[in-house]
Formats: structure tokens, sequence, C-alpha cells
């Protein structure tokens, strides 16, 4: 009997693509589940408003995408010898077609123009195309976004409403952190990493690419300096920076060096290696710097939201333009009739490690951090009847600007008063939103403890997030259960001079999975005026109920319901 060799019919290279397939589209499955549950996490950290935590979840998203693109593309390719001859059979098929035959055999100028695009033998053709393509669509975003800007679009309320939040959730090791983040495409990390790449792509006889590099670091300076000055935004105010600089704020200058500069370091790098791994780790690194670098900005204050969305934008537009020449260079002697091979060798690895460690050995000399007391405006009431009260904001908002619950406490006083109302009747003030306290919330959230300062979700009024909050635990004693109150500055004084503040309260009854991706959360009850007598009879004052909106129904930020009769307690505190 013979044995027939088994590479007669399934050679081992072909068993090997064959399985090379399976584990990506195993490895596609697995970041799509994950893409899932990033989405869930974003859904749910937009709600909470803890900035940090959005962040890092909008990264997770990020890199599951690019892993889900990469894990297809690769799966699609691994059995490459049946996927060339399914398209040479459905090309067959394509070229007798009629329509197929008269496009192909066209005089038409225009016609001629489009089949040359798509041709895969010259450097003007497919590669030049899908290059324009791919820039397009961020350049189109930006331009997009830009004119947001420039007219005062509702994205520049959601900006202001980030940086105010923002000098609310800071710790001095947060501040630490993001200093170095943002050292990392400081000029000086910038010029220090384009050398090494530059010295180590000449002594790889790559001087093609070190030209390359050069262009881009040059260009990517020179285009967002221009892009400032055109729209000459202001950056946020100095009261809500850790950092003071006067340049312009749209766009992002480190942004797009992280986007732009290290983009072209990192896509050497993807073609150097050659385990997927390697690759892997790769991509997720530059996408992990460039969300930090962007992430520090907004955090030190320098820059709005949109100015590092821009950022990212802009220089994902000419990080595209540049690979895609790139690649060009590499398959067609389009210069000096030479090919120029991208393989710059792992070595380059020592560029983006080198500006770690010098942006972390350096930002604490070079990078100084420090808070500013923001002055506090105010304007004087005539008196506290409806008709002066009317001046004030009304409703509560979310991030976005959506309206939530009306006032229903007015408080004339001091801040040193309004602390001692509440405390010295049990109730305890709420701890900062900062990444810490909302972990540890939600850790104690999900297991039914305590946590009496725990924090409460930040809401705005005209655009500023809650100056206080405070909370009383219910004889379940748990963190499932309480009662709460916001209270924020409203910008205006008293007749006798004290300051005016305005508050929403409701009673969290219990956690819901609210909305369509069930984001878990406390549940309201949808009866606030029946907590708005809850507090009046807690701090130990009398009513005085005077009219402030209307009798309505609403919903919260969370999509509860919620109903009142429009009035508001006017609280004289002693």
């Amino acid at each position: 009997m013979t044995i027939e060799p088994a590479s007669a019919e399934h050679p081992p290279s072909e068993r090997r693509r064959g399985g090379g397939a399976v584990a990506h589209l195993v490895l596609a499955l697995v970041a799509l589940v994950l893409i899932l549950a990033s989405l869930y996490a974003v859904r749910t950290l937009s709600l909470f408003v803890s900035p940090m935590l959005f962040l890092a979840a909008i990264f997770l998203e990020v890199v599951f995408i690019a892993v889900l693109v990469y894990a297809l593309l690769r799966a699609l390719t691994k059995p490459s010898a049946m996927l060339r001859s399914l398209a040479a059979s459905a090309w067959t098929g394509l070229e007798s077609n009629e329509y197929v035959v008269r496009f192909r055999t066209s005089r038409s100028p225009w016609v001629r123009w489009l089949r040359d695009r798509f041709r895969v033998d010259s450097p003007s053709g497919i590669w030049l195309t899908a290059t324009v393509v791919v820039a397009a669509i961020p350049f189109g975003n930006f331009l997009s976004l830009a004119v947001h800007v420039v007219t005062h679009g509702p994205l520049t309320q959601v900006d202001q409403r980030i940086a105010n939040l923002m000098t609310l959730v800071r710790t001095p090791g947060e501040t630490s952190f993001f200093a170095a983040a943002t050292m990392f495409a400081n000029v000086q990390t910038l010029v220090l990493a384009t050398v090494l790449a530059v010295v180590l792509l000449w002594w790889k006889r790559r001087r093609f690419l070190a030209g390359a590099v050069v262009a881009v670091v040059v260009a990517d300076e020179v285009l967002y300096s221009v892009v400032k000055v055109i729209v000459h935004r202001a950056r946020p105010d100095a009261a809500l920076a850790l950092l003071i600089d006067t340049s312009p704020s749209f766009p992002s200058g480190h942004t797009m060096r992280a986007t732009l500069a290290y983009g072209i370091i990192a896509y050497l790098l993807f073609k150097a290696f050659k385990s997927t791994g390697a690759k892997a780790a790769t991509v997720a690194c530059y996408l992990l710097a460039v969300l930090l670098v962007a992430m520090s900005r907004v955090y030190l204050g320098v820059h709005w939201v949109t100015d590092v969305w821009g950022s990212m934008l802009l220089g994902s537009a000419m990080l595209a333009a540049a690979v895609g020449t790139l690649e060009i260079a590499a398959r067609f002697p389009v210069i000096r009739g030479r090919r120029r091979p991208v393989a710059p060798g792992r070595l380059l690895a020592v560029v983006p490690a080198a500006a770690v460690v010098f942006a972390v050995i350096s930002a604490p000399l070079l990078i100084q951090p420090q808070a500013r007391a923001a002055p506090l405006h105010s304007q004087p009431l005539r008196s506290l009847d409806a008709s002066s009260l009317a001046r004030l904001p009304v409703y509560s908002e979310t991030v976005t600007g959506d309206t939530m619950e009306p006032a229903s406490f007015i408080f004339v006083g001091t801040q040193d008063q309004l602390v001692h109302a509440f405390e010295s009747r049990g109730w305890d003030e709420a701890d900062r939103s900062t990444l810490a306290n909302t972990l540890r919330a939600f850790a104690v959230g999900f297991q039914g403890g305590q946590y009496p300062t725990a924090p409460v979700t930040p809401s705005f009024m005209a655009s500023e997030p809650e100056a206080i909050a405070f909370q009383k635990a219910t004889a379940s004693n748990t963190l499932r259960q309480r009662h709460h109150i916001r209270i924020w500055r409203s910008g205006y004084t008293a007749p006798d001079g004290r300051p005016v503040w305005e508050a929403t309260a409701s009673f969290d009854d219990g956690i819901e999975f609210a909305g369509a991706a069930k984001i878990p959360t406390h549940h309201i009850d949808p009866n606030i005026d029946a907590e708005r007598s809850f507090i009046i009879g807690s701090l130990g004052y009398p009513d005085h109920l005077i009219p402030f909106t209307h009798p309505q129904m609403g919903h919260n930020g969370s999509g509860d319901e919620f109903f009142t009769d429009g009035r508001a307690e006017l609280v004289t505190l002693q």
C-alpha cells in the first residue's frame, strides 16, 4: 500500500495558512466582544462624567477596533491561494459583462482618468487613490470641527463644561503623571526623538527614510502653527489652567506631534517587526501615547477638548498622506528611478523608549504645574423676591447641555454657613469625582456597601459643575440608597452682600440598569418635591416656597422621570 504524502493535497504551507486564518478569525471575534464591552463602558462613564475613566474607555475602544480590522485583514490574506483563485474567477466573469467591456474600451477622457485611478501598476493608480481617500476622511472631519470652533457651535459649550470640571477632579499624583505625558510631546523631547531617529536611519543607510522623518516633523510644526494663526482661538481661562500658554489654542501642537511625528516612527517600527504580537504592541503603544498626550493637554487646562480632537484628526490625515507616499515610494521607482524600501530595522524602537525616559526625568524640572485661585465674579440682586430671583439660572444640565431638573433650593449665606447647616444635621459632604473616588464608588455600590462621602455624578448649571454636594444615608445604610443635593454658586449676591446659591435635590432609591444599553446608575424617586420637603425638614428651617419655574415633568441625565410643582425653597442661612 502506498501512502501518499500529505503535501500532495494539502501542502504544509497551505495548512499553516489555514490555521493562521482561523487564529486571526478567533482574534477578530474576541476583539468584537471587547469592542462591545468598551462601548458599554464608554456609555456608562459618559453618564457618570468621570473624565479619566471615560477617556481610558475611549482608548480601549480604539485599540480593540484596530485589532479587529487587523485580524480580519490578516484572516482574509492567510488563505491567499484560495482567495486569489476566487478573485480571478470573479474577474473572468466580469470581463465578459457588456458594461464592464464598454467601460474598459471607452475613449472618454473622464473614463480613462477614472480607469487610471485604479491601476495597480502605476504610482498614480490605486495606491494614490487609496491614500487620498484615507487622508480625506479625517481631514473632512477636521474641517467640519474647525467650522464649529470658529462659529462657536454647540461643541464649544461642551468644551467649557469639561474645562470647568477639570479643576474639581485633579490630584497631585495625576498632575505629575500628566506633566510627564505632556513632556513626551514637548519640543525638547521631539528634537531628541527626531535627531536619534535620523542618526539611526542614516547609520542603517536608510537616508530616504531619515529625510522623510525630518520632512514630516517640519511639516507638522509648520502646519499646526499656520492653522493656529488662521483660527486664532483663545485658550481656556488662566484660572482653569495649571500651565500658562498665551499662543492660540486650536489645534493642539502637542497632540499633533504625538499623532503625526510619533506616528511616522510607529509606522516604521510596524514595518520593521515581523511578528503579529510586536505589530499589535506597536499600534497599541502609539495609540496610548497619543491619547495620554491629548488627555494631558485638557487635564492641565491649556487646551479645550475640541483642540486635541481636531489635532488628532488633522494629524491622522497628514499621517495617512505620509504613509501612503512612503508605500508608493517602496513599490515604484518614483525618485531617481529607484524604489525606496521601508525596512528601518527594529533598532528604531530605541527612539520612543528614549523619548519616554527623557520625558519622565525632565518633566519635574521643565514643567511645574501650578493651580491658581479663580476670581469670583458676582452681581448684586436688589431684593430676594421672585422678580429678582428670575435672573438666576434655572435648570441643571448634562455635560452635553441637555436640560435636567430645575433648582429646588435657593440658599443665601457664606460657604461656611452652608457647610455648617448640613454637617450639623448629619449630612456628609461628597468627595470630588476623582479617578480613585469614582472607582471606589463603583466597587462599593455593586457590593451593596456604604461609602458615606461617595462622589455624586457631576452636573452643570450655566456650564459650571456643582461647587459642593451633600448626602445623607437611609436606614438601609447602603450606597444604593441616599438623599443627596447638589449646590452651585449662582454668580449673584443678596442685598446684604452674601452669596446666593442654587441647588437641585433628589432621592436615590436604588440601583437600576437604565436605557437600551442597560447602564448601571442610581434610580431617583420621581417626586423630587418630596425630597425638597425632606431636606428642609432635616435642616430645621421653616418652609419658604417661592415660584421659580412652573409645574412640569422631565428626565434627568440617566433618563429617569421626575415631576415638580416648580417652586423652590428660599433659605436664609444663620
